[in-house]
């Protein structure tokens, strides 16, 4: 019954979105409601930023939906009303909060006030990291450690979800394969609310996705999901991987590391923020000071096109996830995790280092011109 629900959860939500973008574009062409272009962004004309609207709506609508038909089939929906509740208030949060950014613009401690707001939510609801199983030799760890840890955790994994939207379809490409993932683990698990939630936030994703990266800005068929949109997507992904972690004596999971598991599907986000805090700290650059230094701005800078360097990283997305789930049978979740670091880390460096090499060949041709 389960994946019956999940196809029609899936449907749903994209035939919504299918509806309401075009109306959404409509709107934000005759309001004005544009993301103009600056010294740090590729677009050269005015793109609607509106598109988080979409995914709140969408998801909402499809989550009502599926609780009636799922009430109607005798499914045990009951379960899940508390949590439902508490997860589409963080949500409800976020799209508030965002929208505000997207449209006036807002400072950074008000975003981090409404992140901690939404991951509060979250936590009150009961959900939060209560084991790391063995990573720096940790397994278990008390409510009083966890709870305030789980709200970290969620704001990082907003913050990194909002970071990486830097070029087309990065943001909802990585969301897509993730949400992928996510909805294929809870089907095992029989988790009916999760797996509906991963298929819903896909329909509209994969509706999204298209005129995010193929609309045409010359047509006014192309949309940005914004602020929005980007950090509801934290959201949505930090709250489907804290579940999945979270140890329970009484749900034998199919894997054999699920921290391991529930991070991989979105670890270049949260491996590229990392990198980039430890060297601003390093280089003693304001922390939410934006810059070009994220790692699609390097294969940019490599001469990649926006939409290669778009393959490429999702490319190495599935790389990541499918080495951590082959490793996990065989070494422990701190070397697992230190390969990760070892291989980002390298490739960086390369990339770096190429890119400068590019640079200095380029100011000897200006040279020789001269």
């Amino acid at each position: 019954m389960i994946y019956l629900l999940s196809l029609v959860a899936f449907l749903i939500s994209l035939l919504f979105a299918m509806v309401m973008i075009p109306w959404i574009l409509t709107i934000a062409h005759q309001l004005f409601l544009y993301d103009f272009p600056d010294e740090r962004k590729k677009h050269q004309n005015p793109v609607p930023r509106i598109g988080g609207m979409s995914f709140f709506y969408c998801i909402l609508f499809t989550m009502f939906a599926m609780f009636f038909i799922s009430y109607l089939f005798n499914e045990p929906v009951e379960q899940y009303t508390l949590i439902n509740c508490f997860f589409l208030s963080a949500l409800l949060i976020l799209h508030t909060g965002g929208l505000r950014d997207d449209l006036i613009g807002i400072r950074y401690r008000y975003k981090f006030f409404i992140q901690i707001a939404a991951a509060l939510l979250i936590v009150s609801s009961g959900l939060y990291i209560n084991h790391l199983y063995g990573f720096l030799s940790i397994e278990a760890l008390p409510v009083w450690i966890g709870a305030p840890f789980t709200v970290l955790a969620i704001v990082f994994i907003i913050n990194a979800m909002n970071l990486i939207d830097g070029i087309d379809g990065l943001s909802s490409g990585i969301s897509i394969f993730a949400l992928g993932i996510f909805g294929i683990l809870f089907m095992q698990l029989n988790e009916w609310y999760y797996t509906i939630l991963a298929f819903s936030t896909l329909g509209v994703l994969c509706v999204f996705f298209c005129y995010n990266v193929f609309g045409s800005v010359s047509k006014k068929k192309k949309l940005f999901m914004g602020d929005s949109g980007s950090m509801m997507l934290g959201l949505i992904l930090a709250f489907l991987a804290i579940k999945y972690m979270q140890h329970d004596p009484n749900v034998a999971k199919p894997v054999d590391n699920p921290l391991v598991i529930a991070v991989s599907p979105f670890l270049i986000p949260i491996l590229d923020v990392l990198r980039i805090i430890l060297s601003r700290i390093k280089n003693s650059k304001h922390l939410f000071k934006a810059d070009r230094s994220h790692i699609h701005h390097k294969l940019i800078n490599m001469g990649f096109s926006d939409l290669m360097a778009l393959v490429i990283l999702l490319f190495i997305t599935n790389a990541f996830y499918y080495l951590n789930f082959c490793l996990s049978h065989y070494i422990s979740t701190s070397s697992i995790f230190l390969v990760d670091v070892v291989i980002w880390t390298s490739g960086n460096m390369y990339l770096s280092r190429l890119i400068r090499k590019r640079r200095n060949e380029g100011k000897m041709l200006i040279k020789m011109d001269g």
